[in-house]
């Protein structure tokens, strides 16, 4: 693999759609190094159809309809979702970069080219869930964070060597976090082509304690999913 960085931006306003966001998702398995998994995605009928922007709708799909048994590793596998590990844990760590990191995880290493100056969103401190949730949104963007930081480090020490190194990746978000209404939207747009990313390729996995891990994100990512629908006021469909 050709070891130029690589500048992946996400534009929440292109990836609205299923077809939108295996074009991004494509591009990012070819990014990883798998390059296999790319025209497999594209051609995914299933992949994200009912994640979409339906409303208020926020189902998950089968895991059946679209995985295609490929001479894919694990490796190649867990390499795509270490870099789309890598995209979640720098954008929260940009937009909440206070308290204590987990398992010993540094600035520098999460997001070395964010110039190790986490930002804060604007007005994100005013946000409050529909009653009858009572959570504070800040802490909870901060426990997002520290869940997408203890993903990258499971995949890295999955992966071993053949992890590849944060430093090949440069990610762009745009204007995401110039106001909590902005931060709010991409949030729940990126989880949700997490959530579809892990579905997508759970099933094609053969190690099963890896497969096991992978079931387990691909859960916490939908419960981030969903509760970014609820603090955008979104019905959550279960």
């Amino acid at each position: 693999m050709d070891t130029t960085k690589q500048l992946i931006k996400f534009d929440a306003d292109e990836l609205r759609t299923p077809e939108q966001r295996r074009s991004f998702l494509s591009k990012l398995a070819v990014a990883a190094g798998a390059v296999a998994l790319g025209p497999i995605i594209m051609r995914g009928e299933k992949f994200g159809g009912v994640l979409q922007a339906q409303g208020a709708t926020c189902n998950f799909p089968a895991l059946t309809g679209w995985a295609e048994n490929e001479a894919l590793t694990d490796f190649q596998i867990l390499n795509f979702a270490l870099v789309l590990e890598y995209l979640e844990a720098t954008f929260y760590l940009r937009a909440e970069g206070r308290g204590e990191l987990p398992m010993g995880a540094t600035v520098a290493a999460i997001d070395p080219d964010g110039m190790g100056l986490p930002g804060r969103v604007p007005g994100i401190e005013r946000v409050r869930p529909p009653l009858p949730a009572t959570f504070n949104v800040m802490q909870f963007v901060r426990t997002v964070r520290n869940h997408e930081i203890e993903h990258v480090l499971f995949l890295q020490n999955a992966l071993g060597a053949l992890a590849l190194p944060r430093s090949l990746f440069e990610f762009d978000f745009g204007d995401a976090f110039s106001s909590a209404e902005a931060f709010l939207a991409v949030a729940q747009i990126l989880e949700d082509v997490g959530v579809t990313a892990y579905l997508g390729q759970v099933g094609n996995i053969d190690d099963a304690g890896i497969l096991a891990a992978a079931g387990s994100i691909a859960g916490v990512e939908g419960e981030h999913a969903a509760a970014f629908r609820l603090i955008n006021r979104e019905t959550i469909t279960p």
